[in-house]
């Protein structure tokens, strides 16, 4: 069954289309990312979803129905923009939020108790928020999107200005939410996070589709080929094969007119060559998201790696 199903969808704004046909699936029970450089209509697309806007061509559904506000108390999102009131408690707050989604006072409270303790924030719960750091924060934040059990969660930059153990944390959260049949759409600039944890993604680029599909299987379209050898020993055993180094004992293999991989290990053996370690090597998201989205894609990627070393 898929979740979410988008077909053509358009969404202008005065004239400049933000979306542009864009179509995709997302499966029950999947780890979905939505990448792309700032401006590529990711915070659009998730506005639709959540039936803040509307398509101005094509449609989408969640659930099987068109009808979005239908399907509202199923879905639990965290916008990138955080929104908590300091003057209350993580536990109060996330009871509101339990009860906006149509859950009874006690048993709203129950829920959040049970999601404070899930984030690892069981023990904070009765603290005021203005007390509690950004990452504290951003947990109670996180409580408020599960506690009502939603079957899709839409996280729009989950990770943002999370220290590396809280993210770690938060990515475990996220991983027992699929494994319990939760569906996941993971809207981020964060390619590790997103190879990580996904199983597939969409990539938009100034509003159009620009990869879709399995993680694995894209990487493997992206492949040029190359093999990573460490050896030992001196770097001039590597004779007759056009090699980058790439680290100390260490070069990348480009194979050339038709030769295989196990000509070309033969023939590092046979050159007295010691080898250590011998393997395709797979690009990763982030390669693979410079070459798609160009200078825009490397700027993303600056700007989220900024935003991570200012949170240590």
């Amino acid at each position: 069954m898929n979740i979410i199903e988008a077909h053509g969808v358009v969404k202008q704004y005065d004239g400049v289309r933000a979306l542009d046909g864009v179509s995709f699936e997302v499966r029950q029970g999947e780890i979905f990312a939505l990448v792309g450089p700032n401006g590529a209509g990711k915070t659009t697309l998730l506005r639709l979803l959540t039936d803040i806007l509307r398509p101005d061509e094509g449609s989408l559904a969640l659930f099987g129905t068109t009808n979005l506000r239908d399907v509202m108390a199923r879905i639990g999102y965290m916008p990138e923009e955080r929104g908590l009131y300091k003057g209350l408690s993580p536990l109060e707050t996330v009871s509101y939020f339990a009860r906006l989604k149509g859950m009874g006072g006690r048993i709203a409270r129950t829920a959040a108790e049970e999601a404070l303790r899930e984030v690892g924030m069981g023990g904070h719960a009765r603290r005021k928020l203005e007390e509690l750091s950004k990452g504290m924060s951003q947990r109670v934040q996180f409580a408020a999107t599960i506690a009502h059990g939603p079957e899709l969660l839409i996280l729009d930059e989950p990770f943002s200005g999370l220290d590396p153990v809280s993210a770690r944390d938060l990515q475990e959260v996220i991983r027992n939410r699929r494994a319990g049949g939760t569906t996941i759409l993971l809207s981020t600039h964060n390619m590790e996070h997103a190879d990580k944890l996904c199983d597939r993604l969409l990539m938009l680029h100034r509003g159009k589709v620009r990869l879709y599909g399995d993680i694995e299987e894209i990487k493997e379209r992206f492949s040029d080929d190359s093999l990573m050898v460490e050896y030992a020993g001196a770097e001039a055993a590597l004779y007759g094969l056009r090699s980058d180094r790439i680290g100390e004992n260490m070069a990348r293999i480009h194979p050339q007119n038709g030769i295989g991989r196990k000509e070309i290990l033969a023939a590092l053996v046979a050159e007295g060559v010691d080898v250590v370690r011998f393997e395709p090597v797979t690009p990763t998201l982030e390669d693979i998201f410079i070459q798609v989205a160009g200078a825009e894609g490397e700027r993303a990627l600056r700007e989220t790696q900024a935003a991570q070393e200012s949170a240590l």
